[in-house]
Formats: structure tokens, C-alpha cells, sequence
């Protein structure tokens, strides 16, 4: 009696679309999550990036809220406060406002970004090494790679801006895109011209 209904079990094909989906779903989820963390990273880039364009535009004017109302306004700020302010004012709300970080260096010609203090190639290697003579460009005590002085500069001077922040990977496997990191750096630039306000010393 029992032999009598096997036959039937290779007909049966009840169950099967239940199977056919565990087994593919996850691999359809996954992809979609992925998918729509990488749109989100893209994003949040862009917003940094524009967030980053708007604060270095409004701080080569030299301007600094320092009333008592209005957007990141602070009596006893410094400018490079009140730029740091303006960037997280517009990321925040996607982007951690504790875990940006903002810097800038001025200096006195665009032809000049990224690029080494002077030196004097005394033993014919191609790269500077300890004991050439060089020129303290930023006068820091120590030969730079870039010659770049940490601040907002002055009037007239050229201040590159940059603004990063450590995005954290939420999809497993999706890190392996990124060398397995946790985390993966947005980063944006921005090179301004300042103004010839008049300077206050303020950085």
C-alpha cells in the first residue's frame, strides 16, 4: 500500500515556490539593501559636498555671525568656528554632526596647493630627506610635503576647505566593496579666493 503512492511524490511540486524563495530571497534583499545604502552614501556625499561650497563661499567674505540670533550665531565665535557651525547646520539631520571634522589651508597662490616647501636637494635622491635645507613656508618648524599654512588665511589669499566624514557600513558584505572597512571616508573640497575684507586676525 505504501509503495502504491510513491510514484506520486515526483509530481508533487506543492512547497516548491516556498523553498525557492528562502533560498533566494535573502540573496534579493541583500541586493536591494546594498543598493539603497550605496544611493544614500551618494547622497549624503553630495550633501556634504554641498554643504562644504556653501560654508567656503561665505568664508571668503570674511563674515562671522557674531550677534545673538540668527544662524550660528555666537558673540565670542571665531571664524573658523562659525564655518565649522555652517557645515553641520546643513548636514545635520543625515549626517552626525559630532563626527565631522573640518579643516583648511591658505595659501598665497592657487599654483602653490599641494605643494612641498622648497629644499634643496643636497643629496641628489629626488625627495627631500632629514638635513637638506628647505624654506618654512608655513612656519611650523619642519619641512611639509604641502606648504599649506593651517587657518582661513588673510585677505586676498587662497583657502582650500576640506570637510570628512566617516560614514558607518550597515550591510553585511556590502563592506567587502570598500576592502572590509566598517567605515567608509566622505570626503569634499572646496578652493576659494577670500575677499579683501578687512582682517580682524580672526582664524
Amino acid at each position: 500500500m505504501l509503495f502504491s503512492h510513491l510514484h506520486r511524490f515526483p509530481k508533487n511540486t506543492r512547497g516548491s515556490t516556498a523553498i525557492e524563495f528562502a533560498l533566494i530571497a535573502p540573496i534579493v534583499i541583500l541586493l536591494i539593501v546594498g543598493t539603497m545604502e550605496f544611493a544614500l552614501i551618494m547622497y549624503a556625499s553630495a550633501v556634504l559636498e554641498g554643504a562644504t561650497f556653501s560654508a567656503a563661499r561665505l568664508a571668503k567674505t570674511g563674515y562671522t555671525n557674531t550677534a545673538t540670533s540668527g544662524t550660528c550665531a555666537s558673540p565670542t565665535q571665531t571664524r573658523s568656528q562659525f564655518i565649522t557651525c555652517m557645515v553641520q547646520s546643513k548636514t545635520s539631520g543625515l549626517l552626525n554632526p559630532a563626527n565631522l571634522t573640518t579643516s583648511s589651508k591658505s595659501y598665497s597662490g592657487f599654483s602653490e596647493i599641494g605643494q612641498p616647501e622648497p629644499y634643496t636637494d643636497v643629496h641628489g635622491l629626488g625627495h627631500y630627506v632629514a638635513g637638506d635645507p628647505y624654506t618654512d613656508i608655513n612656519g611650523n618648524g619642519q619641512w611639509d610635503a604641502d606648504m599649506g599654512i593651517a587657518g582661513l588665511g588673510g585677505p586676498g589669499d587662497i583657502v582650500v576647505y576640506t570637510v570628512s566624514y566617516p560614514w558607518p557600513i550597515f550591510t553585511p558584505l556590502f563592506n567587502q566593496f570598500f576592502g572590509g572597512k566598517s567605515t567608509v571616508t566622505l570626503s569634499s573640497s572646496a578652493v576659494v579666493k577670500n575677499e579683501p575684507y578687512p582682517a580682524t586676525g580672526s582664524r
